[in-house]
């Protein structure tokens, strides 16, 4: 569920109240969502198949991951390798995502402004938020004062045109 709160500013001179014209976008969704962990990009995606018309409900998946089932192949062997308190959590995992109460985590990117030049990361002043807080710093380590990794929406809200020097940050970067 997404609200939408109009914000309220009171002027220095006079007193008076002015109506901020943005409308500024509340998640409530994610206040409370947890977030899945230690999964194969094959069982994320195959997770996610089932969900979206594989199986139609948590049980039924989880049934046939314990059984073999072939059309999820990476789950079973995910529950297989793993002992039975991770088992346990795989259950309690599949369910949150099917009840959505749990979700992956989102892709995360550098913007590389420069092609194989190591020298021209994109990176935020994470002290402020405003356009010229930004700079190109060599390479995407990061710092206490400067976000490297960004989401897709967070590089849309900075500039769209950005997604073209999109980097996705692999599992091993992280």
């Amino acid at each position: 569920m997404k609200l939408f709160g109009i914000f309220y500013i009171r002027s220095r001179r006079g007193g008076e109240t002015k109506q901020v014209k943005e409308f500024i976008p509340i998640n409530l969704e994610d206040k409370n969502m947890r977030i899945l962990k230690g999964y194969s990009k094959e069982e994320r995606k195959e997770l996610e198949e089932a969900k979206d018309g594989g199986f139609l409900t948590p049980i039924t998946l989880i049934y046939g991951i314990g059984k073999g089932d072939g059309d999820c192949h990476a789950l079973s062997e995910k529950y297989c390798r793993e002992n039975p308190n991770d088992n346990n959590q795989l259950a309690k995992d599949i369910a949150d995502f099917y009840c959505g109460n749990a979700k992956f985590p989102e892709q995360k990117y550098y913007i590389q402004l420069v092609k194989n030049d190591g020298a021209s990361y994109l990176n935020r002043n994470i002290n402020r938020n405003r356009l010229y807080d930004f700079c190109v710093l060599n390479g995407r380590c990061p710092s206490l004062n400067f976000q490297t990794e960004f989401t897709e929406q967070e590089i849309k809200d900075i500039d769209p045109r950005y997604m073209a020097f999109a980097v996705p940050v692999e599992a091993d970067d992280e």
